[in-house]
């Protein structure tokens, strides 16, 4: 894997794979029956174009016409940046504060025919912005999550060489952190610590969530402040960006010693996720596979303890589609990421949680890309 270390961190994303993906995506708007999609500033936008400005209250976005014409509309102070930044390619439209934004707007929709057109929104895009311009002329907003999340939910090779090398970073990581971890360090420093090692291991944009003791009952915790102590199990959450793509893996350890109740905890919950992960393959049910890891949880009396999906999918985006839930009725299919996260959760006492990230490779196969170990792991550190 070292061939992930000598190649220099690429820009987030290439120019002609963006291209390539506003083609998919002008497909996909085509075939739904909807006018347009508005991409306000955010990583999908970024995605799409290459770039995003920084999001305030001002309304401003990336506009997408079923006939193939885009434009940006933006306040005044960023027009000059937005030209720049797509390179004159696409006309740019702004409006002045003192002058308001509807007036504006309603000029420009009406140019591309957009006055009473049906408009998928990414998340980004804000409540009350679009709340004020459908009150104010004729244009209904929509959800365009499942349409944009389709345009990415394969894929290609390139793209899950970046996973690997994210993966292979966390793995890294995993081996110097287990070192450092000992009574008397606080949560926040082994976070720290875990992140520098991703950055050094060539690893951007690192995130970890460090949960120990009875902070491991909460399965999102996002304090910091405790100290770990002998005989706590703690929850290591965490992952990094390499070429635009995220890593999202978890490992739980102990502190000089493991309680039986949490070794056998720990033993539900490492079978529970390699059942999920072995009915993770080329056309498997989504449902199925999120029932083969709750199952096994199920049956050991904690059922009620495992409160989230599965899984998640993971690319650009630290989750996206595919959600590994028993509600989402599709198949897996080629270059497909997500990850496969059981976890026992009892609040005020503790956590357990493995996770993977697992893809459908380029030959169809199921591939596991993280190789940390999930052997129960006693920090003897002083």
């Amino acid at each position: 894997m070292d061939i992930f270390l000598r190649k220099e961190q690429k820009r987030y994303m290439e120019k002609s794979v963006s291209v390539s993906y506003q083609k998919k995506l002008l497909q996909l708007l085509k075939d739904s029956g909807y006018d347009a999609v508005l991409l306000a500033p955010s990583e999908e936008l970024a995605f799409f174009t290459g770039f995003s400005p920084m999001m305030c209250e001002r309304f401003q976005g990336y506009f997408l016409t079923a006939k193939g014409d885009a434009f940006y509309f933006c306040n005044l102070l960023y027009t000059d940046q937005m030209r720049e930044a797509y390179e004159n390619q696409i006309p740019v439209y702004s409006w002045f504060d003192g002058d308001g934004m509807l007036g504006s707007l309603e000029k420009v929709l009406l140019k591309y025919g957009l006055i009473g057109a049906k408009i998928l929104v990414n998340e980004a895009v804000q409540a009350f912005q679009v709340l004020d311009i459908s009150e104010a002329f004729d244009v209904k907003f929509y959800s365009g999550k499942q349409l944009l999340e389709e345009v990415r939910i394969r894929k290609s090779g390139a793209e899950l060489d970046g996973l690997r090398g994210a993966a292979w970073i966390a793995d890294r990581a995993f081996k110097d952190v287990i070192k450092f971890i000992r009574p008397g360090v606080r949560e926040t420093d082994i976070r720290k610590f875990l992140m520098e090692s991703m950055r050094q291991y060539g690893g951007c944009d690192c995130g970890a969530m460090v949960a120990s003791g009875p902070n491991a009952g909460y399965p999102h915790y996002c304090d910091g402040k405790r100290v770990i102590q002998k005989a706590d199990m703690v929850i290591l959450d965490y992952g990094c960006v390499y070429h635009g793509m995220h890593s999202d893996m978890t490992r739980t350890v102990f502190v000089h010693e493991i309680p039986e109740k949490w070794g056998r905890i720990y033993d539900i919950v490492d079978e529970a996720q390699l059942a999920g992960q072995n009915a993770a393959y080329k056309g498997a049910y989504v449902p199925d596979i999120d029932h083969a890891a709750r199952r096994v949880i199920e049956e050991a009396g904690y059922g009620g303890d495992f409160p989230y999906r599965l899984g998640h999918g993971i690319g650009y985006s630290v989750h996206e589609a595919p959600y590994i839930h028993g509600n989402n009725r599709m198949y897996l299919d080629t270059g497909m990421a997500f990850s496969v996260e059981p976890g026992i959760y009892l609040p005020g006492d503790g956590g357990i949680r493995i996770e993977n990230t697992v893809i459908i490779n380029e030959e169809g196969k199921r591939e596991i890309l993280n190789q940390a170990s999930r052997e129960k792991i006693i920090c003897r550190n002083e």
